[in-house]
């Protein structure tokens, strides 16, 4: 954070990206829960959603119709949600566990804007990582389940299009989950009062 002119902060995305990534390392333990529960998530959304592409993928090739069962969606929804839950639930607690460190920062001129702008960075980060990873579980476990039925090798058969498609979404969901979860969390930390913050004991 760099001071512009009198009371007047400038926060560019650099620095938030910079003390959002030092904050991750600082407190792996608990990124490394948020990015599980969004990998675990998107996992099951990929391995659905791979699944038929691989279906449709040998069909087209000449085999037999098949496809995933539509009900098998709906658990993917209620498991998405339960992510965002818990997500926003860690978030929560982070913010708490910061008190001291968003009232030093407002004292040297923070702004609403500035907090919000570090916890989403931070989170695209751990959205994009558990993005990565929810895909690739997906994709092996999309193989391992259609494997026997259209061949292991039915991945390479999806045409690169649409297979960088399916990725690119499922990572974009990802980072939308994990953004979506961290608003309140955000807005909460934002409106937190300097000298409140810096008494604050957890």
């Amino acid at each position: 954070m760099a001071r512009e002119s009198i009371g007047r902060v400038h926060f560019s995305l650099g620095d938030a990206a910079r003390l959002g990534y030092d904050h991750i390392k600082r407190r792996w333990s608990r990124a490394a829960i948020n990015i599980a529960s969004i990998a675990l998530g998107l996992s099951f959304y990929a391995t659905l959603v791979l699944s038929d592409t691989f279906y449709g993928t040998y069909e087209r090739l000449g085999g037999s119709q098949l496809s995933v069962e539509s009900y098998q969606y709906w658990l993917v929804g209620v498991a998405l949600v339960v992510s965002v839950v818990g997500i926003t639930n860690a978030m929560l607690i982070a913010v708490y566990e910061r008190y001291k460190e968003i009232g030093t920062m407002k004292c040297l001129g923070a702004l609403d804007r500035h907090i919000i702008l570090l916890f989403l960075v931070e989170s695209s980060f751990q959205g994009l990582a558990g993005g990565l990873a929810g895909f690739l579980l997906g994709l092996a476990a999309a193989v391992a389940s259609t494997g026997f039925t259209t061949g292991f090798d039915i991945a390479l058969k999806v045409p690169p299009l649409q297979m960088l498609t399916l990725f690119t979404g499922s990572v974009a969901l990802a980072l939308t989950l994990s953004m979506t979860a961290t608003l309140y969390p955000a807005w909460r930390a934002s409106k937190l009062r300097p000298v409140e913050a810096l008494r604050y004991e957890l």
